[in-house]
Formats: C-alpha cells, structure tokens, sequence
C-alpha cells in the first residue's frame, strides 16, 4: 500500500512539472520515486522461513556435488 502510494505521488509531481513547467517538480516526483523503489519490502516467504530442516543453501550444496562425482 506504501508503495502504491509513493509511486502516484511521484506520478503526479511528474505531471505537475510539465503542467506548471518547473523542473524542480519533477526532481521530487523522481526522488521520491526512487525512495519508494529501495523501501519496498519483499513479502515472499522464503524456503528458510517456512521451518523447512533444509535451507536453500544446502539444497544447492548437495546438487553441486552430486553433479561433481558424475
């Protein structure tokens, strides 16, 4: 939702700085886009965090070593 959020506003100081023709507007409207692209969380839950016994980590570490004894 913050996201959403932040990337209107940036849309809408975008707009204003070709409506009102100040380029000042847009900067904003980019830095806050650019906030909001680095604040956003990634919501998806890992393969870790389910409680799985084994990490992603490890998975990786058993097929790479099972490819090497072929």
């Amino acid at each position: 939702m913050k996201l959403l959020l932040l990337i209107s506003c940036a849309v809408v100081c975008v707009a204003l700085s070709f409506a009102w023709r100040e380029p000042w507007i847009g900067g904003v409207g980019l830095l806050v886009a650019f906030v909001a692209m680095f604040t956003d969380r990634d919501d998806v839950r890992l393969d870790d965090e389910r409680g799985s016994y084994e990490t992603t980590k490890a998975v990786r570490d058993m097929r790479r070593r099972d490819r090497h004894q072929r």
